[in-house]
């Protein structure tokens, strides 16, 4: 971290309160010196609270400004870009995330450089909510002729095919029938687990906007008992060491919440 964005840190803190602090930071990222710099600015001030509008395109213009349009500079542009983009969708700044996007995009198919595109890419599908349309991300086939789909990133290919869904419980029929729905990351295990806790909260949501949900009723069992075979097979297949202690975690779990289920 550079004592310029040090200074930009503290000068944040007071934004609540001193009225001059805004342009006094902003006379600081002025002053970028390269992309890394202007990365450390735009986390900051993404970060902050009470960061006025204007002050979050400024730091924003700054770093697009740092980017030179040659082979591997553009790509580590984008890999820069690539650890601040969640804070855009946070913040639902998407007008800001179709620019940077479509600037990162035409590198990618210009320059023969795509380095880190991918995960512009895959933020939709992290990210999107029902009402968003790929194509207000710049997420569109001419953008996207140098993307490599992989069963990694199936959901979100299928997430952008789809579109903007015509209700939030069309859309939330759509996740639960995608496996990448019924897995998440378990902060205990260290490794991808079967995600009942997030099933049964969209299944939730369909009954409160009314709808049938009866066809779910089953749903659960049957993907935790997919799931557990699949990892009993790649048990039995005999992973590698560092890989079995984890696979053992994570087959022990969906056994307990298997047999909850199937008491329950």
């Amino acid at each position: 971290m550079t004592a310029n964005n040090d200074t930009i840190k503290a000068l944040v803190a007071t934004f609540g309160s001193d009225v001059g602090a805004p342009l006094i930071a902003l006379s600081w990222i002025n002053r970028a010196e390269d992309y890394n710099e202007a990365e450390e600015f735009v986390d900051t001030i993404l970060s902050g609270e009470n960061v006025p509008p204007m002050l979050i395109d400024a730091v924003l213009e700054v770093f697009m400004a740092t980017r030179e349009n040659h082979y591997q500079y553009h790509g580590y542009w984008v890999h820069s870009l690539s650890h601040f983009t969640r804070k855009l969708w946070t913040r639902r700044q998407d007008s800001w995330i179709k620019r940077l996007n479509e600037i990162a995009f035409r590198g990618a198919i210009e320059l023969n450089d795509s380095n880190c595109s991918d995960r512009l890419v895959t933020d939709f599908g992290r990210y999107a909510k029902w009402t968003d349309h790929p194509a207000d991300f710049g997420l569109v086939p001419a953008n996207l002729t140098w993307m490599k789909w992989t069963d990694y990133n199936r959901y979100t290919r299928l997430r952008i095919e789809a579109g903007r869904f015509e209700s939030e419980g069309a859309y939330i029929r759509w996740e639960l029938g995608q496996p990448e729905t019924a897995t998440a990351f378990d902060q205990e295990a260290q490794t991808m687990l079967f995600n009942s806790a997030g099933l049964r909260t969209r299944i939730a949501r369909l009954e409160e906007l009314g709808a049938d949900t009866t066809e779910f009723n089953t749903l659960e069992r049957d993907l935790a008992v997919k799931y557990l075979a699949g990892l009993e097979a790649k048990l039995a297949a005999g992973p590698r060491d560092w890989e079995r202690p984890e696979l053992e975690a994570a087959v022990d779990k969906t056994r307990s919440l298997l047999a909850a289920l199937q008491q329950s």
